[in-house]
């Protein structure tokens, strides 16, 4: 924090389970909901840039455009996101990975609990999918295949940090700050399942697809506050995304460009499978959601969110 910053007083919970660390320092000039106003605003930005970038550059290779896209999106996100904890928060430089959700300790813990989790909700599915209907798949190793893989690979990091960068970084600590954990989760896990309503076979507002993805949302919010860092939910998202489109060969959100190795195919009623959009879009999406709560609350400790520390403050007063 700022040299200005008061030292913080560590207090013990009422209900005996621990310790919470709490400022007592003024805040910021800048009231939180008008910082989390303006990233929102270049978050869209971002988007926007970024896209006609990569749509520039990258005009016949699809997957590997994509990845430029969310690779230039994470980049540039994370460069503003600095600037404006340096200068809006009044962030020492040190803190400032640390502040958004990017500790250097337990990273590749959290990381790989994410992606494991994840894909343990994925075989579920698929498994009841199986038991219900039907469920096959093709293997081709192929050159062409293994190239594309390296490239969907890629494509699936970048893609899982830059969405979790927009919709569990900077912008909704903010809000967190501003409004309390409950709405701000409403707020960002709506505009998640928003965005993918472009995405082919959504089926609009009133559908599967839109409702489990804001379940995703909370899911992964869930899995930031309950850590205060990124690296879980990051992990989260790309293991449910490599899962189901790459491990497993099925859509994800409506897309099939992940399925380059193994082509899976699920039969059954779309209530069942999800049709074309694939498993979010069906009631054993719903399921799996649900029983991911269990293992993030399980695996992980309650954090004092109504205010944002450095994870190191927090080591302290574990």
């Amino acid at each position: 924090m700022s040299d200005e910053a008061a030292n913080p007083e560590i207090v013990q919970e009422e209900s005996g389970e621990g310790f919470a660390l709490r400022f007592d320092a003024s805040e910021p000039p800048i009231h939180p909901i008008w910082r989390f106003l303006i990233a929102a605003i270049f978050i869209e930005a971002t988007d926007w840039v970024s896209l006609n970038f990569a749509s520039t550059v990258l005009t016949r290779h699809p997957i590997l455009q994509d990845a430029l896209y969310r690779c230039s999106g994470a980049a540039i996100l994370l460069v503003g996101f600095y600037f404006m904890m340096r200068t809006l928060d009044e962030v020492d430089h040190k803190d400032v990975l640390p502040e958004l959700g990017f500790p250097v300790r337990s990273a590749l813990r959290d990381l790989a609990v994410g992606v494991s989790i994840s894909t343990l909700l994925i075989f579920v599915a698929v498994v009841l999918i199986a038991i219900g209907g039907r469920y096959s798949f093709q293997f081709h190793a192929t050159a062409l295949a293994w190239r594309k893989f390296a490239e969907v690979l890629l494509l699936l990091i970048v893609g899982a940090a830059y969405e979790e960068l927009s919709f569990r970084g900077y912008a909704f600590q903010r809000l967190t700050q501003a409004v309390g954990p409950a709405a701000s989760i409403a707020i960002f896990s709506i505009w998640f399942g928003g965005v993918h309503l472009w995405n082919p076979h959504s089926g609009g507002i009133l559908s599967w697809s839109f409702l489990n993805t804001i379940g995703v949302g909370v899911l992964f919010a869930i899995a930031f506050l309950r850590t205060r860092m990124l690296w879980m939910p990051i992990g989260m998202h790309f293991g449910w995304n490599f899962a189901l489109g790459t491990l497993f060969g099925l859509p994800v959100s409506g897309l099939d460009i992940f399925s380059v190795l193994v082509h899976g195919k699920a039969f059954g009623p779309k209530w069942l499978t999800g049709g074309y959009y694939g498993l979010e879009a069906s009631a054993t999406g719903t399921f799996v959601v649900l029983l991911g709560f269990i293992p993030v609350l399980l695996l992980t400790r309650a954090r004092n969110v109504t205010r944002f520390s450095s994870p190191e403050h927090l080591n302290q007063a574990e």
